[in-house]
């Protein structure tokens, strides 16, 4: 019996240290991605744009070549509908990228102590009421409520808020009876395992891998080069899907001023 007691606490501190380390990654990973943002955001979005702006005429030329082959009127309102339309998912992901590049501009970098600090803050709130650990997160709203903000706050190393948080956890803890002990939890052997997936899948991903390259000077002024290169490849591209556009549009009888992105 006592051999048994001792492998589920050492299966569980196992489960604990697991969920731990893979939510420290997980916020690293957030970290790594702003750094990314910061150093190659421009470039990034000037990349994606002339991007749409080529897919955007691409289509525009399959459309209106569709209608002279077919011996049709270029309807310019119904092209435009129909394009706009199809380009709703990347003018989506522009939007996040272009939000994503302001918050990397406006973060800061927390003083170590304060990374920590928040980090033993956030151990102890792991052990109280993790969903994992903890079913009464789930059920009790108060207590989701708080887990959300305490997940904000980590990823913001905010230790301050941490540990105002963590007095209202010990408050609510204590007026439904809880305290503090190692729960029973089912199938460890395989909630081990997940979670040792989860943080491999996290650590050989984007943008935890970006890591190596913002670490070497090297590396980014060669990444700057190359999206630079794109660019210039782009809008080259660009610049020929015009030509094409106007021949076309010429020879429909409509005009190239609309195409404008």
């Amino acid at each position: 019996m006592d051999e048994m007691i001792k492998k589920n606490n050492g299966q569980y501190n196992t489960y604990e240290e697991l969920l731990v380390k893979r939510d420290q990654l997980t916020k690293e990973a957030g970290s790594i991605y702003t750094s990314y943002m910061k150093e190659f955001g421009e470039l990034l979005l000037e990349n994606f744009e002339l991007k749409i702006e080529c897919i955007k005429k691409k289509k525009m030329i399959a459309y209106c070549q569709a209608a002279l082959n077919h011996g049709d009127v270029i309807d310019v309102n119904d092209m435009n509908a129909q394009i706009d339309k199809s380009m709703a998912l990347y003018n989506m992901q522009l939007k996040e990228m272009m939000s994503d590049k302001n918050n990397a501009d406006k973060s800061t970098t927390s003083p170590q102590y304060k990374i920590d600090r928040a980090k033993r803050i956030y151990r102890r709130l792991v052990k109280s009421i993790h969903p994992d650990i903890n079913p009464l997160t789930s059920e009790n709203d108060e207590l989701r409520e708080l887990w959300e903000r305490i997940v904000i706050a980590y990823r913001c190393n905010d230790d301050d808020e941490l540990n105002n948080l963590e007095v209202l956890v010990r408050k609510v803890l204590k007026e439904n009876g809880e305290t503090v002990a190692t729960p029973i939890i089912d199938n460890l052997d395989e909630r081990i395992a997940n979670l040792e997936t989860e943080i491999n899948d996290i650590i050989t991903t984007e943008p935890y891998t970006h890591l190596d390259l913002l670490s070497s000077p090297e590396k980014v002024q060669l990444k700057k080069h190359e999206l630079n290169k794109e660019i210039e490849e782009y809008k080259k591209y660009s610049q020929e899907l015009t030509k094409i556009l106007e021949n076309i549009l010429s020879e429909g009888g409509a005009t190239l001023t609309w195409i404008q992105i």
